[in-house]
């Protein structure tokens, strides 16, 4: 039988057996390479602070800075009393400021719709933001006699929004005006409070105790918030406000208080409060003078700000929101030094430069202004750049 023959198949070799090799090898170090370009470049970018801040002289003479308050369009401020009379100082971003005089030597501002009221201890009238400034309106409000337009703690006694003004007095007494022409009362003394036949056991010890005050209120989209004191023997407010029980006000002429008992923990203690966006904020501390904040976001639950956990030798005075956002300041516990904190959302904060000193503040949609009372005028301006800070 014959042999078949043995069939060979021949395989031609590669002319470059190692190219397939080396093509993955170069594209994993192009990719490679690509990554870490995209993370130096992410690293290094710029990352642009959400505020540049500026020295700013602020208006000329003797100015009643406690009347500070953003506007519609930019920022206001009372004079003292001058050669012709008040004068109402308005500036649409906090360097550049015009002044006009004002009738019935007012003491105090309050931000009303787009316009504002100028008001003394009794009387206001109803300004109107026009092409050449503020017009003075024939509009006046007579105010109840117990009403003071200002307190101890910079808190004002009136609180204006588009459906009314409320009105409180040292004594716990609070009014309503729909039209602002008349005023009726909401809240007499001793309405306030739990009653007076608890016994006070606060272990609250603030750095700071003044006469009798108006407690920290805020209007919000669906209402009003008060912190009122535990303390039967403090029925309205002193500042600060110590283990703060929450009332609540839908139309700021009915209240009713939380259920939230004490509502920031024993030893709690207020010094301010703010509320923007459907975020709450208050200042103060716990015990024997440690410094806190705290957040909410329907004023009854409240939370500790961690960021301010760690604070030491500084005692939180101001909390301030607008449409650009918060603005927090406190004292060094020396009473020499100022510090500060900025925040885009009230969840994140960012420190003020250290050379920025003030206790007061006002905030619009583009700029904020911080006032330093130890020099007047001196203001420091803040705009706003689009950047969003470190977090």
């Amino acid at each position: 039988m014959a042999t078949s023959p043995e069939i060979l198949v021949e395989i031609p070799s590669p002319e470059n057996p190692n190219a397939l090799g080396r093509w993955w090898w170069r594209a994993l170090v192009g990719v490679a390479l690509i990554a870490g370009l995209v993370i130096i470049v992410k690293v290094t970018e710029p990352r642009f602070p959400p505020i540049e801040w500026a020295e700013q002289a602020g208006p000329t003479g003797s100015i009643n800075l406690d009347s500070l308050v953003a506007t519609s369009d930019g920022f206001a401020v009372l004079s003292g009393m001058t050669a012709e009379g008040v004068l109402l100082w308005s500036s649409t971003d906090g360097s550049a400021w015009v002044s006009q005089p004002l009738q019935d030597a007012p003491s105090q501002l309050a931000s009303h719709d787009d316009g504002l009221i100028a008001h003394s201890v009794r009387r206001g009238r109803v300004l109107e933001p026009s092409e050449n400034g503020w017009v003075e309106t024939q509009e006046t409000v007579v105010f109840p006699e117990e009403v003071r337009s200002r307190q101890g703690s910079g808190r004002p006694s009136l609180i204006a929004t588009e459906e009314g003004l409320l009105a409180m007095s040292l004594f716990g007494d609070v009014w309503w005006s729909e039209d602002l022409e008349g005023f009726d009362t909401v809240v007499s003394d001793p309405d306030w409070g739990p009653g007076v036949e608890l016994p006070f056991t606060s272990e609250c010890r603030p750095p700071i105790r003044t006469s009798p005050d108006v407690p920290p209120v805020v209007s919000t989209d669906s209402g009003f918030v008060a912190m009122i004191s535990s303390n039967p023997a403090e029925p309205f407010g002193i500042w600060p406000v110590c283990e703060p029980r929450v009332w609540l006000s839908d139309d700021g002429q009915n209240w009713v208080e939380s259920d939230t008992d004490p509502a920031l923990g024993d030893g709690a203690y207020v010094f301010n409060l703010a509320w923007r966006d459907g975020i709450f904020t208050a200042v103060g501390g716990v015990g024997i003078g440690q410094p806190s904040a705290w957040t909410s976001t329907d004023g009854q639950r409240w939370e500790p700000i961690s960021f301010f956990s760690d604070l030491e030798d500084v005692d939180l005075f101001t909390v301030e929101a607008g449409p650009a956002g918060w603005v927090m300041l406190g004292q060094g516990s020396d009473e020499t030094t100022t510090a500060g904190w900025t925040s885009l959302d009230g969840q994140c904060w960012s420190t003020i430069p250290l050379n920025i000193s003030g206790i007061d503040t006002a905030i619009t949609s583009e700029h904020i202004l911080i006032i330093d009372r130890s020099s007047y005028p001196e203001i420091w301006q803040g705009t706003m750049t689009g950047g969003t800070g470190s977090c």
